[in-house]
């Protein structure tokens, strides 16, 4: 991930600011952008960036109905405090609109973005001027950005929405987390809430509240629909009779009423930090983050699959696609699909997080962030890897990506490399299927 100080969607009434823009930049594009080989499946499309004159960070995105593409995140507002922005593109990146939702003076998030057929449902973490402190933030905009309403679940300290899923009968599953304690810190983007904790909630389509569950984690950081239930990933803290307590991927199947049906924890002797994952074709999961487990020298991604009954099947690591000392390098992965044929893509972000300054690689210095992409077979072997820009050109990270409906992937970037070099944007990198 990129180091802004920590490091790939409204108009909110009277308390809450809004500012909008539909200012176009030029698009990027050539497969120069990508080093392609022969193994590679994939070259680049076009790759654009769009923001404010502050710093943004992008956390999750989509591709929409129209074929465009969309992207939740942070910015700072006048006051430098985080606001959520949401940034639309056409389907060749170019700038629909963008909006910030916030409260003056005060930090928020948006964590996760989804569609419908009359909007997009946001979520993330805001202020809440009726209790005085950051809560769970929900609203509901239209295609063109315009807020339809919004939403607080209030909760005792911190709280915010970290994933967002539509249901079979237009409903929306959420997951995230309460009761944070109320430090500066946890007030605006958390990437792993600790001391607190996460929760399932079921609310109909227009945010009221059907049901909420409390879970045995300290945040819900992702959450997947399925036909007979929920499943919801996090990241938690644990020992066990071999290990010190560590931080270990987390799994937990519910049953459509919220229930429990069992949880699942996987990991090695060190900390394993589980961001995103998909359902798979044999009705298992794909899990993707990264871990200083299983004989890594410093974060490595970690992909692992499961199967329908939660026992793990395998788990691969990578990193280091520059060849740089490892013990130096971070390889962060923060989204994972699987394929159409089978196998699975996994991306995050690889640079050097300790000032080791090694520039020996013609895509620019260790501490030039890229973004990294792996793809594997459906037995997590891998096929080939590639690295994004290939010539050195500011920082790259990878912080989330989707499949697109022409074969290809989308991906969401953390980026600096934006000309002239702006403080931080919002990145959409689109990759299509080589012939």
């Amino acid at each position: 991930m990129i180091k802004v100080n920590v490091l790939f969607f409204l108009a909110i009434l009277s308390l809450v600011s809004c500012s909008d823009s539909t200012e176009d930049v030029e698009t990027k594009d050539s497969e120069q952008l990508f080093p392609i080989t022969e193994e590679t499946k994939y070259t680049v499309e076009w790759f654009t960036a769009h923001g404010t004159e502050s710093e943004e960070h992008v956390h999750e995105g989509r591709e929409t109905i129209d074929g465009g593409y969309i992207a939740i995140g942070h910015g700072l507002d006048p006051q430098n405090k985080d606001d959520i922005l949401v940034i639309k593109v056409n389907s060749i990146g170019r700038l629909v609109w963008k909006k910030s939702f916030g409260v003056s003076g005060f930090k928020g998030a948006g964590y996760c973005i989804n569609e419908d057929e009359e909007g997009y449902f946001i979520g993330g973490a805001l202020y809440d001027p009726s209790v005085e402190r950051t809560q769970r933030f929900l609203a509901k905009i239209n295609f063109s950005g315009t807020l339809l309403w919004e939403k607080y679940f209030k909760s005792e300290g911190i709280g915010g929405i970290r994933s967002i899923d539509i249901v079979s009968e237009g409903n929306i599953i959420l997951t995230g987390y309460v009761e944070a304690p109320d430090f500066e810190e946890n007030r605006g983007f958390i990437f792993i809430s600790e001391d607190s904790k996460g929760f399932l909630m079921k609310v109909k389509r227009d945010g009221d509240l059907i049901w909420e569950k409390e879970l045995p984690i300290s945040q819900g950081t992702k959450v997947r629909y399925l036909n007979d239930g929920y499943a919801v990933i996090s990241s938690t803290w644990r020992s066990s009779s071999i290990t010190a307590e560590n931080q270990d991927f987390t799994l937990i199947k519910l049953n459509l009423d919220g229930e429990i049906l069992w949880e699942k924890y996987f990991g090695g002797v060190q900390n394993d930090h589980l961001y995103d994952f998909d359902l798979t074709n044999d009705e298992g999961f794909i899990l993707g983050g990264h871990s200083l487990s299983y004989g890594v020298k410093n974060w490595d991604y970690l992909l692992m699959k499961i199967d329908k009954d939660g026992n793990e099947v395998w788990h691969k690591t990578f990193g280091q696609p520059r060849g740089y000392n490892p013990e130096f390098i971070h390889d962060e992965a923060y989204g994972v699909r699987q394929t159409s044929d089978g196998g699975f893509v996994i991306v995050g972000g690889s640079g050097d997080e300790y000032s080791y300054s090694d520039n020996r690689h013609f895509s620019g210095s260790s501490d030039e962030w890229k973004v990294y992409l792996v793809k594997t077979d459906s037995d997590g072997n891998k096929e080939w890897e590639a690295v994004y820009p290939q010539e050195s050109a500011g920082n790259n990270a990878g912080e989330y990506l989707t499949l697109t409906s022409d074969g290809g992937v989308i991906i969401f970037v953390d980026t600096d490399s934006e000309v002239p070099p702006a403080p931080n944007n919002f990145g959409f990198l689109k990759l299509a299927i080589s012939p």
